[in-house]
């Protein structure tokens, strides 16, 4: 699966002389940040585009609701999860022995 590259953009004033525009980017959103002015309005304005920061992966936490059955396996699982749990999910699982309802969810 190819990288997706994520920028983001920030105006940061007007253009100034030089390379005030990039400095001020650069000063700001550091390396890989580039500085550019529109000179095709007045006054010219500058816009800084950075990466875009990787929002912090959230914490899972993981909890049982029992045992599952054949009268309530995954898909019973899950739905007691979601009910329980905001933004829960479960499943089966019998690697610990008996088969046990996990649930997942951020917390």
């Amino acid at each position: 699966m190819p990288k997706v590259e994520a920028y983001c953009s920030e105006g940061i004033g007007l253009c100034g002389k030089g390379n005030e525009c990039e400095q001020r980017c650069y000063a700001s959103h550091g390396p890989g940040s580039k500085g550019s002015c529109d000179y095709n309005i007045k006054p010219p304005l500058c816009t800084c585009y950075y990466d875009c920061p990787t929002p912090p992966k959230p914490k899972v936490c993981i909890g049982g609701l029992g045992l599952c059955s054949n009268a309530c396996s995954n898909q019973c699982c899950s739905n007691r999860c979601a009910a329980k749990f905001s933004q829960g999910r479960g499943y089966c699982d019998n690697s610990a022995g008996p088969w046990l309802c996990q649930c997942q969810y951020p917390c």
